[in-house]
């Protein structure tokens, strides 16, 4: 039992079920919600719904914990208070939990639906790959922009099993303006990621993993602001808030804000050269506000 408290401690620290937890059950609640307001159809909560977010989250702590097991040889020099390094939980505890997760989701979903018991097998199985990836491939450790583009599949995935999910829940064929909702999600996540580690030289720890050491601090600046373009951008030609005709339709328009405080953002690193902390920050409440606007359009409806 004493390893059992172990793992839940270091659980709820490394994974807090307000922040994650929520945030995915939010996240996949929205996205569905989104794929109904571009069917014409208004958000109906339902016991599979709810299955479905917290599937998202189940497999989003699966994602965590072999980040923490992948991170250990960084962690034990830039990050030794956490809890895998300082030895609260040894490796076996957190295979342990990884076993009881991926179980579980499987048991959930299986009796269900195979497609999606066999997606959240697939972004497990992908998860362990990129773990693997990092102790052996040095192609794979040496670009983070590279790291990212293979690393991000996982949200893509994600994306995926909400997608399927609702065209089995709803009994329509899949449509491909849900793929472009999910690619607009996953580009505010990347200009999020991108912006947080950028910064100029000389400001930086020693030893720090930056996507402004590859391509410098400007270009990298560009990359994360195309991002939250681009997200923006997609999700406003799919909801056309200017053909709004009412309060409702029209909270597409909201969808520009992230993008402005994109503009503000990568204007001030570039002229104040700001730290990496402050438009790392900025670049998170421009992920928020675009996460918020995606539950607004959904959750209010389409009258």
């Amino acid at each position: 039992m004493s390893r059992c408290r172990a793992v839940l401690r270091f659980s709820l620290d490394r994974y807090p079920p307000l922040f994650y937890g929520v945030g995915f059950v939010l996240w996949a609640l929205g996205l569905d919600s989104v794929f109904l307001r571009l069917e014409g159809q208004d958000l109906t909560l339902s016991w599979n719904l709810l299955s479905v977010a917290l599937s998202v989250a189940g497999v989003g702590y699966f994602m965590r914990i072999v980040d923490e097991l992948r991170d250990y040889g960084y962690d034990r020099i830039h990050n030794p208070d956490r809890g895998l390094v300082r030895g609260d939980v040894s490796f076996g505890d957190l295979y342990g939990a990884l076993t009881v997760c991926a179980v579980l989701l499987v048991g959930v979903n299986l009796p269900v639906s195979w497609p999606r018991a066999l997606i959240l097998l697939g972004i497990m199985g992908y998860s362990l790959l990129l773990w693997w990836l990092e102790q052996n491939s040095a192609v794979y450790q040496r670009s983070m922009f590279l790291s990212l583009g293979v690393a991000i599949q996982l949200h893509v995935g994600q994306g995926l099993y909400v997608w399927v999910s609702h065209a089995e829940r709803t009994g329509r064929p899949l449509e491909g303006r849900g793929v472009l909702v999910v690619l607009g999600l996953v580009g505010i996540y990347l200009h999020w990621e991108v912006m947080r580690k950028t910064a100029w030289p000389g400001s930086t720890k020693p030893g720090e993993k930056l996507y402004s050491d590859e391509v410098g601090p400007v270009a990298s600046g560009l990359i994360g602001f195309a991002w939250v373009a681009g997200a923006v951008g997609t999700l406003l030609g799919l909801t056309k808030p200017w053909r709004a005709e009412t309060l409702s339709q029209g909270i597409a328009w909201l969808f520009l804000l992230p993008v402005v405080l994109g503009a503000l953002n990568v204007g001030m690193f570039f002229k104040t050269r700001s730290p990496r902390s402050r438009s790392g920050r900025l670049a998170g409440i421009s992920y928020l506000m675009f996460l918020l606007t995606v539950l607004l359009y959904g959750f209010t409806g389409s009258a």
